[in-house]
């Protein structure tokens, strides 16, 4: 039996700034590589920022639980993160009596999914590994005040779509260990999405947003891809009636393929907001 061991805290992607040492926090999770290097490119966002990079990326090695499983390493991270010296002791607290710690969840693709995951277990103490074993014992009361997606798609293929997805050309370049080990996390990663229910939304419902999203079948291309109908990546219960309020970062431009077809990413390019007002209106 092989025990997994994990970072106890996030690392410091920016500490706060003299001015930002009362601004809410921002925790950024990983995209489907596996790495945080992009979130250490950015400019100053004036506020603590915090990175989780996939504790998995040198093993390569499967999260059994998926997205679920993931979900509860990371919250008991930021929780470890909250009480720790590098958080700023006068970063926000919740306005309702509670002393719970404000924080924006985020992340880049596969990071933005894990944050609405992490939302879903923080906000109902629960996901579909069952209750949270920490809950409010864990010492860090936390009111997510926010979600960051960058560029994170609706994984729900659109109705009546006739998108072709391409393939990405092979290339014949050695590559190095770190590349190697970055592709066969977006394999896995790939698979855990493909695999993810999304926590279904109340709001979605009351405004019948219901549309009956599915993939074609014997669309070879579109069975390969991350993508499902909607009673596949949703739950069937509602989950909550809204989740937390959203912001998007959405690349303009697509991402070139050789031949024909376009990259599973750019299938909602088109749509401001990559296909979220289908899961929740509004929520972006």
């Amino acid at each position: 039996m092989v025990i997994q061991k994990y970072p106890t805290e996030c690392e410091v992607v920016q500490p706060a700034t003299p001015r930002g040492l009362s601004a809410t926090p921002l925790f950024l999770f990983h995209d489907g590589g596996g790495t945080t290097f992009a979130y250490h490119c950015l400019a100053s966002l004036d506020r603590a920022v915090f990175g989780i990079a996939n504790p998995r990326f040198h093993s390569a090695t499967a999260w059994e639980g998926g997205l679920s499983e993931m979900a509860r390493v990371y919250l008991r991270m930021i929780r470890n993160t909250i009480l720790g010296p590098e958080y700023p002791p006068l970063a926000p607290f919740s306005t309702d009596g509670t002393r719970r710690r404000k924080i924006l969840l985020g992340g880049w693709s596969l990071g933005g999914l894990l944050a609405l995951e992490i939302a879903r277990l923080l906000v109902t103490g629960a996901n579909a590994l069952g209750a949270d074993e920490d809950g409010d014992d864990a010492g860090a009361g936390i009111e997510i005040v926010g979600l960051v997606f960058i560029d994170s798609i609706y994984p729900v293929w659109p109705a009546g779509s006739e998108a072709k997805l391409g393939t990405y050309a092979e290339t014949a370049e050695p590559q190095g260990k770190n590349q190697k080990l970055a592709k066969q996390a977006m394999k896995l990663a790939a698979g855990m999405v493909k695999v993810w229910q999304m926590p279904r939304c109340g709001a979605a419902i009351a405004a019948d947003n219901g549309v009956k999203n599915e993939v074609q079948s014997g669309d070879d291309k579109v069975e390969r891809s991350f993508y499902g109908s909607r009673e596949e990546r949703e739950t069937k219960e509602v989950v909550w009636e809204r989740p937390p309020r959203g912001v998007l970062v959405k690349a303009t431009d697509g991402v070139p393929m050789p031949g024909d077809g376009i990259s599973p990413t750019d299938v909602y390019r088109s749509d401001e907001k990559l296909g979220w007002d289908e899961y929740c209106p509004g929520f972006i």
